[in-house]
């Protein structure tokens, strides 16, 4: 006989599965760890998610939902432009942290990299929302250098800006999931310096 299915449930083995995965990343990540975890039967799981890949699939979705709320939250939010990014790189670099594991599941398991590149697409639409909006050529003048505005700095034919934050996000991705596991965060820290340097002009 069936369970009964409870509608509270898979948040909770959501919830449970951010912690393991995120601990251990996926390949070595057990069923019954995140069973453990949630204070459930590993047969619970399975009433709700199909097998590991599906619950990977779901926790991610989560993470990658939860992300981009808050960053069309910002970009909603009324604030001086260089406060908005400053908040932006808050928020990424903070999650960037947090979900490492998830990134290196997404990143190298062939089977979830769909995951990735979907919400990428979400993401970078995002990031150019948050950006100043980009300059015609003609409208820009003389080239500026050392101390230009945040604006001039991003502005640009909207294919050419498009080109720099995938290019921007995609190594910032890559580079923090190839860090070596024992110095990952100061990798993190130095990424984001090294971006708010970028649109900083330093």
């Amino acid at each position: 006989m069936a369970r009964a299915k409870d509608r509270d449930k898979p948040v909770q083995i959501i919830e449970a599965a951010f912690s393991v995965f995120g601990e251990t990343g996926f390949e070595a990540t057990r069923i019954q760890s995140i069973a453990r975890r949630a204070g459930i039967s590993s047969g619970t799981i399975y009433t709700y998610f199909r097998d590991k890949k599906d619950l990977f699939r779901a926790t991610v979705q989560e993470g990658w939902d939860r992300f981009l709320g808050q960053i069309e939250e910002l970009a909603h939010t009324p604030m001086r432009a260089e406060a908005r990014v400053a908040s932006f790189l808050e928020i990424g670099f903070g999650s960037l942290k947090r979900y490492l594991p998830l990134l290196r599941g997404m990143l190298f398991e062939s089977s979830q990299m769909r995951l990735l590149q979907e919400n990428l697409e979400r993401f970078c639409a995002l990031v150019e929302r948050l950006l100043p909006p980009a300059t015609p050529r003609s409208a820009r003048g003389a080239p500026r250098t050392g101390g230009a505005s945040l604006s001039a700095r991003v502005s640009g034919s909207v294919a050419r800006r498009r080109a720099l934050i995938r290019l921007t996000v995609v190594g910032v991705l890559f580079t923090a999931a190839l860090a070596d596991p024992d110095c990952v965060d100061s990798e993190i820290d130095g990424l984001k310096r090294s971006v708010m340097a970028m649109l900083s002009g330093g």
